[in-house]
């Protein structure tokens, strides 16, 4: 005889219990955001809203219609650099480029519709986006990834390290932030908390061409981090766009002659579209050198020889 009823508790029992576990156990996943909302109005030449104008993200399937206000928003649109376009009958399309979303942020985004004279006729112009986001309540420094890619750098921590209240702690444990031990902040690799379950530490770096935007909050931490000590740091990783993006770049100091220690380091990224709205970005970085490095910090740098 087979307790089928019995079976079948049990199956539900493990799905109830998984749920549970994926709702409680694990609030991390869900407690720094990689996404960020944009908002506006849309406006006629007499400034009257516009009802049921289109706002599209240009090359993405995100997009929204204005209500009677001429109001209308978008949510969980992953952190970059846009291009915004307003539709409606009987105007010209606004079309608004370098529109920067922040990961948990709020960018206002305002068109004015221009009367059609003739029809495909574009009014183009740039988005300046504020030096403080309206919503942003925490003391809270981000960086672009384009600004990382024009500093010389070759690891984010440089530039996270130039912001105030944070020091380059000179450990691979991390920085330190308003005076704490390094390793004390929570660290979100899109939106995951990556931290070693025995130091603490970070034990997972983004290189810098990989990066999309990299945040750090110094104070006014919010309750979803209540496991950050000191401060916590964020990094985005870049997404294929609509459009076929490369970058490759190589650095050597073997022509200094007898001056040189053998660094070598090469940087490779890629991405672009696939298939519709699906997109890819991969993104690498690969360094040595021949000799031992002396002085502060040298055990944690590798040493390579050349095969042969």
């Amino acid at each position: 005889m087979v307790d089928r009823g019995g079976a079948a508790f049990g199956r539900w029992g493990r799905l109830v219990l998984a749920v549970v576990a994926l709702a409680f156990g694990a609030p991390s996943l869900w407690a720094q955001g990689t996404t960020g909302k944009l908002e506006g109005t849309v406006n006629d030449p007499s400034g009257q809203p516009v009802a049921g104008a289109q706002v599209l993200v240009r090359g993405t399937s995100l997009g929204a219609v204005t209500n009677s206000a001429g109001y209308w928003f978008i949510n969980s649109v992953p952190a970059g650099t846009y291009t915004l376009m307003a539709v409606y009958i009987g105007f010209q399309p606004n079309e608004v480029r370098n529109v920067r979303v922040l990961a948990d942020q709020t960018l206002t985004v305002n068109f004015d519709l221009q009367s059609a004279v003739e029809l495909g006729t574009i009014t183009v112009s740039v988005q300046q986006n504020p030096i403080v986001p309206r919503d942003q309540v925490a003391t809270k420094s981000i960086v672009s990834g384009n600004l990382i890619s024009d500093l010389p750098i070759d690891n984010v921590r440089e530039v996270l390290a130039l912001q105030p209240g944070v020091v380059e702690s000179g450990k691979n444990a991390g920085l330190s932030i308003r005076g704490g031990r390094a390793g004390e902040a929570a660290v979100y690799v899109d939106g995951a908390l990556v931290r070693s379950t025995q130091t603490g530490s970070q034990r997972l770096n983004v290189g810098v061409n990989a990066l999309e935007e990299a945040s750090i909050t110094t104070g006014a931490l919010g309750a979803e981090f209540s496991d950050a000590q000191s401060g916590v740091i964020s990094y985005i990783t870049k997404g294929g766009g609509p459009t076929w993006d490369g970058a490759l770049q190589y650095e050597t100091d073997e022509f200094a002659g007898n001056n040189s220690v053998g660094l070598n380091r090469a940087e490779v990224s890629l991405g672009g579209p696939i298939m519709g709205n699906l997109t890819f970005f991969v993104a690498g970085t690969i360094d040595g050198q021949q000799s031992a490095r002396r002085g502060k910090g040298a055990a944690d740098y590798p040493t390579y020889v050349i095969a042969g």
